[in-house]
């Protein structure tokens, strides 16, 4: 984090010449030599990094902060411009995110009243119930299953279901929020559940699934089979 954010004050720094350095910004700078053209080359640079860390910025505080820098007569110390920096990424960008999911979700429940939310804000609909006397009961049962995975785009993240490929694993090792979806229906059975990021692959994401840090995502599920930890334990 330390770094990140020294890397940060120095990407801003650089962007003063953008943003003017100080100078009069009602003109627009012309690009008259090779310093000019060089000098936008790398504020686009930097526009572009920035826009890809947090596209919400406010550009024009952005070069405020530059302008007061170069005048060096900073608003903010440079512990109070590390505690909102923190502040900013650990809570605030957290809170944006779950507004936005919970948008998202209520807008899909008045679209389609099928859908309804558990306490936890999984948002899903049962297509098909299955045979609840072969539910999944522990995080220890064995599940095999087929699913799809989209973002909230609608764009495809893992296509096993089209595959008709079977998955074979542990329940816990499915995130949270998959878990509890797949909980609400038994053997055979089918669900589409949306899954709110802090309950899928959180602030981390998952390379594997080429799962975005914070992305909504959702599942459509069907429980193939139930392999019950208490049953295997009989059966030796």
């Amino acid at each position: 984090m330390k770094r990140l954010f020294s890397i940060l004050l120095t990407s801003v720094a650089v962007l003063s010449v953008a943003c003017g350095g100080g100078k009069d910004t009602t003109k627009t700078p012309q690009m008259t030599s090779g310093l000019d053209t060089m000098s936008y080359v790398v504020g686009l640079n930097i526009g572009l990094n920035l826009i890809e860390m947090d596209s919400t910025l406010n550009i024009d505080m952005v070069c405020e902060g530059i302008r007061n820098a170069y005048a060096n007569q900073p608003k903010l110390n440079d512990e109070e411009a590390r505690t909102a920096f923190l502040k900013y990424m650990n809570y605030d960008n957290y809170e944006r995110i779950k507004a936005y999911e919970n948008r998202f979700l209520e807008d899909l429940r008045k679209q389609d009243r099928k859908f309804v939310a558990t306490a936890t804000g999984v948002t899903y609909k049962i297509t098909e119930l299955g045979d609840l006397k072969s539910a999944i009961r522990s995080t220890r049962d064995t599940i095999r299953l087929q699913c799809r995975i989209l973002n909230s785009a609608g764009q495809v993240v893992d296509t096993a279901y089209y595959r008709n490929d079977t998955l074979r694993l542990a329940v816990s090792d499915m995130p949270r929020g998959v878990q509890e979806a797949a909980r609400l229906i038994g053997k055979g059975g089918h669900i589409e559940a949306w899954i709110p990021s802090a309950l899928a692959y959180g602030a981390d994401g998952c390379d594997s699934l080429s799962v975005e840090p914070n992305m909504l995502l959702y599942y459509e599920l069907k429980l193939v089979d139930v392999e019950r930890k208490d049953n295997n334990a009989r059966r030796r």
